[in-house]
C-alpha cells in the first residue's frame, strides 16, 4: 500500500496544494522554507494523527494554520466571524493497493476511491460557547481551543491509534523528543521494526526479570523492614515492580551501542541506526518511511554507506526523503525528485540515459541546477572565474548574489544539466567553446533545445576563436598597448618577461595563443589573476557578455 496523492488545505505554508508521488522513492527537494519538512509533517498527521510522534490533539496550535487564511479571517468584522467562517485544515491521503473498506466518496474530490483524511475544524459541541465569545467581541486571534480533530477513512469510518490502515515510521535524526522521554522516540522506531513474536518475547522476558526482582533476598529484607511495626498501614507495605501486562518493555528498556546508551552515542551513528531500523526486513508491515535529511551529521563515506543501504533494503516500502545533498538525490535516482518551490515539479519524464549517468557519477552537484532561479553552464573553472569577474565589474556583485548559479559541468556534460533544466523550467544559458566548428558544435548540438524559450546558448561565431583564451586575446588585442595591459594582468612575472621579448602585435598574440594552448593549469592561473585584478581591467568578449542578460 502506498500514497498516490496528498491533498493539503490550509496547513502551514500550503493553502491549497496537491502532491502526487512515486510508489517507491520520493526525494523531496526545495530551497530553505519551501515546505519540505511541512510536507512530511502533513503525511505523518494524515497517516498517524500524530505530530512528531505525539498525539495531534494535544499538539494543536494556531501556527498549524496557513497565515493568509488566518489573517483573512481576523480582519473580518465581528458579525462576520461566525463559526462557519473559521479556517479549517484538511489533509487527505489517496491510497493505492489499499483494502476495500477504505473506499468511499467522503473526500474533497467526491470520487469513489480509497484513502484516509484528517480534518481540523470547529467543534460543533462548542458552538454556543464560541457564539458567546464572539458576542463579547473577544475573538482577536484564532480560537484554537474551540477546534477538534477528526480522523476518518473515505468510507466515513472513524480511525484510532489501534486501527491504522497505513503503517508508517517518521525518522527525524535531529529530534530526540525530550517531552516523550529521552528513549521514547527511538523505542517507537524499534518497536515498529520488530515483528509480533519478537515483541511478545521481549515483553515476557522483561516481566520475568521484574518478578525476579521482587523475589530477590535483599529486596525481601528491605520490604520486611519497610513497615515492620505496621505504623504506616495495617496491611503489608512493599516495594515492588509493576508486572501488569501493559507495563511493556519499550517503556523501560534502552537501546545501547557497544554498551553505550543510544542517547549518548554520536549524532551520525544515531542517524544511521534509526534509518536502518526503519528499513529493516523485520519492520513487518511498514508501508511508508519518512526520513528527514539523512545526510545530517554524517561524513561523506558514511553517507555513501547509508544511501547504499537504503537502496538495497527499502523493499516494497514507500520512501519519502528530504535532502539538501546532491549525492542523496543522484544516488537514489534523479528521476524520483519531487521539487517544492513556487509550484510542484517531478522529474518522472527525465530520460533514462541522464538518470543512469548521474547515478553512476553521483558526486556532481545537480541540486544547484534544480534549485537555481537562473543558471549559467560553463566548461571549466576559467570560464567560471571570468564570468564572475565580469559581474563584479558591471554590477559590483557576484552572480550568486543576484540569484544566478554559475555551474562548471565538467565530466557530467552540458546536456545532462540541460535535460534537468528543460523539465524544471530554470532559465539557463550555456556558454561553451566552438572547438573550431560553430555549425556542428553549437548550432547542430543545441538544435533539440531550440523550442525551449528558457534555454539558450552563446559561443564565439569565429571558428578561429575556438575557446575562451583566444577570444580574450582577440578582444583585448585591438592595439599592442591594450594587449600589453592584458598580458600584465594575465601572466606570471616569468611569462610576462618572455612575452616582452616578442616584437609586434601579432607576435605577442601568437605567444599568448601558444602559451594557453592545451595547458589547463596555465588557463586557470591566468583566470585567477584576472579575477583578482582591479575593476574593469580587461575587456570581455561579446559571447561572454551575453551572461549579463540573465541579471535583467
Amino acid at each position: 500500500m502506498h500514497i498516490e496523492k496528498l491533498i493539503i488545505k490550509n496547513f502551514k505554508k500550503f493553502r491549497d496544494a496537491e502532491f502526487k508521488f512515486n510508489s517507491d522513492t520520493n526525494i523531496i527537494v526545495g530551497d530553505n522554507d519551501s515546505g519540505k519538512s511541512t510536507l512530511l509533517e502533513a503525511i505523518e498527521i494524515c497517516l498517524n494523527c500524530t505530530f512528531h510522534g505525539r498525539p495531534l490533539t494535544g499538539e494543536l496550535t494556531a501556527e498549524f494554520f496557513n497565515n493568509e487564511v488566518v489573517n483573512e479571517f481576523l480582519i473580518l468584522d465581528d458579525v462576520e466571524k461566525t463559526s462557519n467562517r473559521l479556517p479549517q485544515i484538511l489533509i487527505e491521503a489517496y491510497l493505492s493497493d489499499a483494502p476495500a473498506e477504505l473506499r468511499g466518496t467522503v473526500n474533497s474530490a467526491e470520487k469513489n476511491t480509497t484513502g484516509i483524511f484528517v480534518s481540523i475544524k470547529p467543534n460543533p459541541d462548542l458552538e454556543p460557547a464560541y457564539a458567546q465569545l464572539l458576542a463579547n467581541g473577544k475573538v482577536k486571534s484564532l480560537p484554537i481551543e474551540f477546534y477538534s480533530v477528526e480522523w476518518y477513512d473515505f468510507a466515513w469510518s472513524k480511525l484510532n491509534k489501534f486501527v491504522k490502515p497505513v503503517k508508517s515510521i517518521f525518522v527525524e535524526p535531529d529530534r530526540i523528543h525530550p517531552t516523550l522521554g529521552k528513549n521514547k522516540y527511538i523505542n517507537n522506531i524499534l518497536n515498529e521494526s520488530l515483528d509480533n513474536a519478537a515483541r511478545s518475547t521481549l515483553n515476557f522476558a522483561y516481566r520475568q526479570i521484574k518478578t525476579q526482582f521482587d523475589n530477590d533476598d535483599d529486596v525481601i529484607a528491605i520490604n520486611n523492614d519497610l513497615d515492620s511495626e505496621h505504623q504506616i498501614t495495617s496491611k503489608n507495605l512493599q516495594i515492588t515492580t509493576d508486572v501488569k501486562s501493559n507495563a511493556t518493555w519499550e517503556n523501560n528498556l534502552h537501546l545501547a551501542v557497544d554498551e553505550v546508551p543510544f542517547a549518548h552515542i554520536g549524532k551520525g551513528e544515531q542517524s544511521q541506526i534509526q534509518i536502518k531500523l526503519s528499513l529493516h526486513n523485520n519492520a513487518d508491515g511498514v508501508d511508508v518511511v519518512l526520513i528527514e535529511e539523512p545526510e545530517n551529521h554524517l561524513s561523506h563515506i558514511n553517507l555513501v554507506k547509508l544511501i547504499d543501504y537504503v537502496e538495497r533494503f527499502h523493499g516494497d516500502k514507500q520512501i519519502f526523503v528530504t535532502t539538501h545533498n546532491s549525492y542523496v538525490l543522484n544516488k537514489l535516482s534523479l528521476g524520483k525528485l519531487c521539487l517544492i518551490g513556487n509550484g510542484y515539479t517531478r522529474l518522472i519524464d527525465l530520460d533514462q540515459h541522464t538518470i543512469r549517468k548521474i547515478k553512476r557519477l553521483p558526486g556532481y552537484d545537480t541540486l544547484r541546477i534544480v534549485l537555481a532561479q537562473k543558471a549559467i553552464l560553463v566548461e571549466g573553472p576559467s570560464d567560471e572565474l571570468i564570468i564572475k569577474k565580469m559581474f563584479k565589474d558591471v554590477h559590483d556583485k557576484l552572480p550568486e548574489e543576484m540569484g544566478i548559479e554559475v555551474i562548471v559541468v565538467s565530466g557530467l556534460g552540458f546536456k545532462n544539466y540541460l535535460n534537468i533544466a528543460k523539465i524544471i523550467g530554470t532559465r539557463t544559458l550555456v556558454i561553451r567553446d566552438n572547438d573550431g566548428d560553430y555549425q556542428s558544435n553549437i548550432e547542430n548540438w543545441f538544435q533539440e533545445y531550440e523550442n525551449d524559450d528558457h534555454l539558450s546558448i552563446s559561443a564565439p561565431t569565429d571558428t578561429q576563436l575556438n575557446s575562451l583564451e583566444p577570444a580574450l586575446i582577440q578582444t583585448n588585442g585591438a592595439t599592442e598597448a591594450n594587449l600589453d595591459s592584458y598580458a600584465t594582468i594575465a601572466l606570471s612575472v616569468q611569462k610576462k618577461a618572455e612575452y616582452d621579448q616578442c616584437i609586434g602585435l601579432e607576435a605577442k598574440k601568437d605567444f599568448l595563443r601558444n602559451l594557453f594552448k592545451d595547458d589547463g593549469g596555465k588557463k586557470v592561473d591566468s583566470a585567477i589573476r584576472i579575477f583578482d585584478s582591479a575593476v574593469n581591467s580587461i575587456t570581455y568578449p561579446d559571447y561572454i557578455r551575453e551572461a549579463l542578460n540573465l541579471a535583467e
